[in-house]
């Protein structure tokens, strides 16, 4: 079964993440748009989701060994058939942004390596027990939360 994973980090947002017990929605600074919940076709790690630090020289993205290292990464994924999921195009539709701002998106989003073509969201909350919890270890991803011993993929 294909997955979609929604990408995180383990040591600041999961802790608030499984306090709520559901994966919010966020319009990430856009205040005229719904807000969307975020995921992504992409295996290892979604490259959009690297966070940026300031540098020396201004802001600089993460690589992400330093990002595994300073924050921990982990992902929340469902299956890619789920019926909540909008791909990328009709994501954008659903928030009403404009094939401008689109364009500018998907080119800041290649340059950071990611891929639109990999790029799903749900309009709405997204109850954590829908979900398989996973963190990165240096080498797998491997479940965080699994009564059965952790699993590798």
């Amino acid at each position: 079964m294909s997955m979609v994973h929604h990408y995180t980090t383990e040591r600041h947002h999961l802790p608030l993440i499984l306090e709520s017990g559901e994966l919010r929605p966020s319009n990430a600074g856009a205040e005229h748009e719904p807000p969307l919940l975020w995921f992504s076709k992409a295996q290892r790690w979604e490259a959009t989701a690297t966070k940026m630090i300031q540098g020396e020289s201004g802001l600089r993205l993460l690589t992400f060994a330093e990002q595994l290292a300073e924050f921990g990464c982990v992902r929340f994924s469902l299956p890619d058939d789920d019926s909540r999921l909008m791909n990328w195009a009709d994501a954008c539709k659903y928030a009403g942004i404009t094939s401008t701002a689109r364009r500018k998106l998907e080119a800041v989003g290649r340059k950071r390596g990611g891929s639109p073509i990999n790029w799903f969201a749900i309009a709405g909350a997204a109850p954590l027990a829908d979900m398989r919890l996973q963190r990165f270890d240096g080498a797998v991803w491997a479940d965080l939360v699994n009564a059965g011993g952790p699993r590798h993929e």
